[in-house]
């Protein structure tokens, strides 16, 4: 190749694409150019792909001559459609498989004489061009017919779609300035669903970029108005939102995993290999509406002994490892609990038909046997067992406590739990009995709230039966050398955290900042906030999949089988599943907060009494106690407040959709 002449304007390769520059320096072994970012590069001469003969004026400043390189882009990209390429491809494809640019300028010119303007024209459109032509290491390569064709249906279709993305955006305008009414036909459908997916799981999905680029031309520009927007067309329902529908869209149970089910209910019931316990008087206790029954508790005395009962939905026992549904029930982690309503772990009618523990029906169970000395009620043995049993009843919270004081042997459990409890307050336990704002979707979208405290007897003693099955479960582990997820909180529990009174209105923030983080590991260590020297989580298989494991791991040993899972097989399972139940507790929690909002909303509540409960880097805090919710004060005026003092606050900016409430003194 010949040298440039200095101020000649090159096309060069930059990352196989062709960049223009204006030579300041020319030798055999480099070229300095300037780019049309206006930066100075070396270029290797075997880089640079056209010497255009065409000169810039040396007077031109370095930002006079990158406009100029500018002007020059700007006009090829404009004409280079204008170059029959079609044709130059015809005289060639069924001669040559390459063709060098000199040969493409002489079919193109013939025997006439061309510009450097147009020669720089033609090797720009054959350069770019990429339905015909492709570039290669010597010259170009001769696209078949065969690639042609189907190169430009897919141009064809792309076209099409982006026909279609205008008229889609030009659609979602006038809707929104209300030219046009919301009516959704097919096209229009498909583009909803692509603004779906995008705010269902935003940079994960794999359109998003495409989705971003229509949003933001449709003038839709942030997440929240695009759902408002999928809310006004009727596509999605008025209390939609991304957390609930993306729980909903990937909570799908696979074709599959319902086959299995239906399998596993036209099945004759096997319970050949269960201990029959049919002969004990069974109970669960559950709120009102509960459904997905995970744990019941039977109680027997025998002499001067007393023999509690923790039985567990035996999960393990219907659904076997590494089948459909356990894959599914793997992928999702947990059940989820909105306001609105479940999304099981497991598909409906399993859980339903199989695994709640519902009265009159005979179901397989993991069972703890603790015997107890009657009169001093300290624990003497434990025993567990793969049993069938019948549940009696399914009591709710209030019904269990009446049960409990009005018959003998409920006094004798009410006094063996609170003996449990002292004991795990001896050995340190911080029992903390905050009350929780159960919010509730009824008929018609009606919302309701009510507080829940949680310190009942029938309360008191399922958290003690459970506790109990999850620290014997552990010790269990712990002794017979089975690997397992143990749960462990090791921080010391300040002073302090025991000296807070109960009794005060702040006492919920208060001792929420003493409460340590638990952890998950293999090895066991004490549980100081629960006062027990190890434990696991286990009483809920139906709907923690960890629990599910810790069931299989004891199952398989008291069957003397291989132990299901190893300790590297628990923790990379354990890794998925915490991800997994991060994702779920903040959407729960985003969910209760848009209900509660709405609340707010719907009754039309302007005002509360809030107390201070702490000053924060951009402001104080106050505490609602008939919301159970603290919120940073809005609007104070720079007025400073002492903790505790009582205000009367003002309720404004709710939105539910952007999860958004203020408060500010009256």
């Amino acid at each position: 190749m010949n040298l440039p002449s200095i101020n000649e304007l090159v096309a060069y390769r930059k990352r196989r694409e062709p960049a223009l520059g204006v030579v300041l320096y020319a030798h055999p072994d480099k070229l300095s150019v300037l780019s049309e970012d206006g930066k100075r590069y070396s270029v290797e001469p075997k880089k640079v792909v056209l010497l255009t003969g065409i000169t810039v004026p040396e007077t031109l400043t370095d930002s006079e001559k990158k406009l100029e390189m500018r002007k020059w882009r700007r006009e090829l990209e404009e004409k280079k459609d204008s170059v029959d390429m079609e044709t130059l491809w015809e005289c060639v494809v069924e001669e040559q498989e390459t063709v060098s640019f000199e040969e493409i300028l002489e079919l193109y010119s013939g025997a006439e004489q061309v510009s450097l303007e147009q020669r720089f024209l033609l090797f720009w459109a054959v350069d770019k061009n990429t339905v015909y032509l492709a570039r290669g290491e010597n010259g170009y390569l001769v696209r078949s017919r065969e690639d042609v064709s189907k190169t430009l249906r897919i141009l064809e279709l792309r076209e099409e779609r982006e026909q279609k993305a205008q008229a889609a955006v030009s659609w979602v305008r006038s809707v929104i300035s209300g030219e046009t009414p919301p009516v959704v036909d097919e096209i229009h459908g498909e583009f909803l669903e692509l603004i779906e997916r995008y705010v269902i799981d935003l940079d994960g999905y794999e359109r998003a970029k495409e989705a971003k680029g229509f949003l933001y031309e449709a003038g839709l520009k942030e997440v929240e108005s695009a759902v408002e927007f999928l809310i006004k067309t009727g596509f999605w329902k008025k209390d939609d939102d991304p957390e609930s529908k993306k729980i909903t869209f990937h909570f799908r149970h696979s074709q599959r995993a319902l086959e299995e089910v239906e399998a596993i209910l036209s099945a004759e019931e096997d319970f050949a290999s269960l201990t029959d316990r049919t002969d004990l008087e069974v109970f669960s206790v559950d709120s009102e509406t509960t459904q997905d029954i995970d744990d019941a508790i039977s109680f027997e005395t025998h002499g001067d002994q007393i023999i509690l009962g923790v039985h567990i939905s035996n999960v393990a026992h219907v659904v076997s490892r590494g089948s459909f549904i356990d894959q599914g029930a793997l992928d999702r982690a947990e059940t989820v609990y909105f306001p609105e309503g479940r999304v099981d772990m497991f598909p409906r009618d399993l859980v339903n038909k199989k695994l709640s523990l519902t009265a009159g029906d005979l179901r397989p169970a993991l069972s703890l046997f603790a015997t107890f000395k009657r009169e001093e009620f300290t624990l003497i043995d434990y025993s567990f067992e793969a049993t069938v049993i019948r549940i009696s009843k399914n009591l709710t919270y209030a019904e269990a406590t009446e049960m409990l004081r009005n018959t003998q042997w409920g006094e004798f459990l009410v006094s063996l739990t609170d003996s449990l409890r002292a004991e795990r307050i001896n050995k340190g336990a911080l029992i903390v009995q905050l009350p929780e704002l159960k919010i509730r979707i009824g008929d018609q979208d009606r919302i309701s709230v009510s507080k829940d405290y949680m310190d009942s007897p029938a309360h008191n003693v399922v958290s003690e039966c459970m506790i109990l099955m999850n620290r014997l479960s552990a010790d269990f582990f712990d002794k017979n050398g089975i690997p397992a997820l143990f749960r462990s909180q090791t921080q010391d529990i300040e002073p302090e955290a025991r000296e807070l009174d109960p009794e005060d209105v702040l006492f919920p923030v208060k001792v929420a900042k003493h409460l340590k983080p638990s952890f998950v590991a293999l090895a066991p260590e004490v549980h100081k906030s629960l006062g027990v020297s190890r434990y696991v989580q286990m009483t809920s298989p139906i709907r923690r999949y960890t629990d599910l494991l810790m069931q299989r791991q004891l199952i398989s040993w008291l069957k003397e089988q291989k132990i299901c899972y190893s300790e590297s097989e628990l923790e990379a399972t354990n890794t998925h599943v915490s991800l997994a139940t991060r994702e779920i507790k903040n959407a729960q929690r985003g969910r209760h907060r848009y209900w509660f909002i709405r609340y707010i909303l719907e009754k039309d509540i302007k005002g509360a009494t809030g107390y201070v409960s702490s000053k924060g880097y951009s402001g104080f805090n106050v505490y609602i106690p008939e919301f159970l919710i603290e919120l940073p004060l809005s609007n104070s005026g720079g007025r400073v407040f002492d903790i505790g003092s009582e205000l009367s606050l003002s309720i404004w900016g709710t939105d539910p959709l952007r999860r958004r409430i203020r408060v500010s003194p009256t």
